[in-house]
C-alpha cells in the first residue's frame, strides 16, 4: 500500500506540473459584464419584473461562465494527465485512471449537454421577463407562455426568444453543441452512462453482450466483445471543440442579454400603463 501511494503521489507531481506548463486552448469566459441599474422603481409591477430580470440575468451569466469555465477547466487537467499516462505500463495506467481520471473525463463528457440545456433554462426565462415589452397587454405569466422549471427545454426557449433578433445567432451556435458529430466521437457517452452501462476511459471494455437488430432482419443477433474504450486523447481534442463552441455561444448570449436589457432598462415606462409595446 505504501509503494502505490508513493507511485501516485509521484505521478500527482508530475500531473501538477504538467497543467502549469499546459498552454490555454480558449480563454476563460468573462465576469462582471452584465451591468443593469442598481436601483429600480419598486412601486409598479413593471419595476418588479426589471429587478426579477436583472437578477435572473446576473445569476444566468454567472452560472454559465462558471459551468464552460469548470469544463475548460477540466479538459485541461485530462491533457495533463494524458502526459503523465502515456509512457507508462497497462497497470500504472489503470491505478491513475481509477484513482484521477475516470471520474474527471465522466464529468466532462457529461457537462456539453448540461451546458446546453442551462442556455435554454436562462434564455427561457430572460425572454419570457422580456417579452412584456413587446407584448404589453397580451403578455402573461402563466404556465403556457413559461412552463415549471423542470419543464423548460429547448422548444420553450425557442418560442419565448424568437421575437428577439439576437436569439438567431445564439441558436445557431446552440446548435453545433452536444451534436451528432459529438455524440459519434464520443460513443454517445452521455446516453450510454445515463441509460446503459458507461463506456470507460483509455482502458477496459463495457457491455460485454449486445443485442443488435440488423436492418431487414427478422430476429436479433448477439455481438459479444464488449465496446472499445475512449481513448483519452481523442477525449480531449473532442472537448476543446466543445469549449470553444460554448465559449461561442457564451458571446450570442450576451448579446441576447444585452438587447433585452436596453428594451427593459432604456426605457422605464411600464408598457401597459402606456397601453402599448416600449419601441
Amino acid at each position: 500500500m505504501e509503494q502505490e501511494d508513493d507511485f501516485l503521489a509521484s505521478k500527482y507531481v508530475e500531473y501538477r506540473k504538467a497543467c502549469r506548463e499546459a498552454v490555454a486552448f480558449t480563454p476563460f469566459m468573462p465576469y462582471g459584464w452584465f451591468k443593469p441599474p442598481q436601483t429600480v422603481r419598486l412601486d409598479s409591477e413593471f419595476g418588479l419584473q426589471q429587478m426579477a430580470y436583472r437578477d435572473l440575468a446576473d445569476d444566468a451569466a454567472r452560472d454559465l461562465a462558471n459551468g464552460i469555465n469548470h469544463l475548460i477547466g477540466l479538459t485541461t487537467r485530462l491533457e495533463a494527465w494524458g502526459s503523465v499516462i502515456e509512457a507508462l505500463d497497462v497497470q500504472q495506467t489503470n491505478q491513475l485512471l481509477h484513482e484521477f481520471v475516470q471520474d474527471l473525463a465522466s464529468t466532462a463528457l457529461l457537462s456539453p449537454y448540461t451546458l446546453k440545456a442551462r442556455f435554454f433554462f436562462a434564455v427561457a426565462h430572460l425572454s419570457h421577463q422580456a417579452n412584456r415589452v413587446s407584448q404589453g397587454n397580451e403578455w402573461a405569466d402563466d404556465l403556457t407562455a413559461l412552463p415549471e422549471d423542470w419543464g423548460i427545454k429547448e422548444e420553450v426557449a425557442v418560442k419565448a426568444a424568437k421575437p428577439w433578433r439576437s436569439w438567431k445567432k445564439l441558436n445557431r451556435a446552440l446548435n453545433t453543441v452536444d451534436m451528432g458529430d459529438y455524440k459519434t466521437a464520443t460513443d454517445d457517452f452521455r446516453s450510454k452512462h445515463t441509460h446503459r452501462f458507461t463506456s470507460r476511459v483509455e482502458l477496459g471494455l463495457s457491455q460485454s453482450i449486445k443485442r443488435i437488430w440488423a436492418k431487414g432482419e427478422k430476429a436479433p443477433s448477439y455481438g459479444i466483445g464488449g465496446s472499445p474504450p475512449l481513448k483519452l486523447d481523442a477525449v480531449v481534442q473532442e472537448l476543446k471543440t466543445q469549449c470553444v463552441r460554448l465559449s461561442a455561444c457564451y458571446a450570442e448570449f450576451q448579446k441576447l442579454v444585452a438587447e433585452q436589457s436596453e428594451a427593459l432598462f432604456g426605457n422605464t415606462a411600464d408598457p401597459r400603463e402606456c397601453g402599448r409595446a416600449l419601441p
